[in-house]
């Protein structure tokens, strides 16, 4: 393989692992920094009667990559599916044809669903079988 393909796949590989490894990492940086974080960051520090010892902080860091994780992928399908719009409505693929335009504009012809019909394309395909 050459150099500039391993090169990428270490990059793609290590792109990946990053967005994987989000919550590991703050799982981490909150041991590494527990003293610091129940000393000073902690909202109940001045309540040890409740134990929390910087629990309160980690729900909200962990609550805060939630939210951005959930806002991307709101995004992203957001994106994803105003090109699939775009890409089945666009413009060209419809062309009304003249019919439609006249029934429209005519007036005669706006309130069609009062005429009555006897013969409807419903009874017409749709029998009871046969016993016979």
């Amino acid at each position: 393989m050459s150099n500039s393909k391993r090169g990428l796949a270490v990059f793609l590989l290590l792109l990946t692992s990053v967005r994987i490894l989000v919550v590991p990492v703050v799982y981490l940086d909150f041991e590494l920094n527990k003293d610091y974080i129940v000393k000073n960051l902690c909202e109940n520090r001045f309540k040890p009667e409740l134990q929390c010892n910087g629990k309160c902080y980690l729900a909200k860091q962990l609550h805060k990559v939630a939210e951005d994780k959930a806002s991307k992928e709101a995004d992203r399908q957001e994106q994803s599916f105003k090109k699939l719009l775009e890409e089945t409505f666009h413009h060209e693929n419809f062309v009304f044809s003249q019919t439609f335009t006249s029934v429209v504009s005519s007036t005669q012809n706006l309130f069609i669903y009062k005429q009555r019909h006897y013969f409807t394309l419903a009874t017409s395909l749709f029998r009871p079988p046969c016993l016979g």
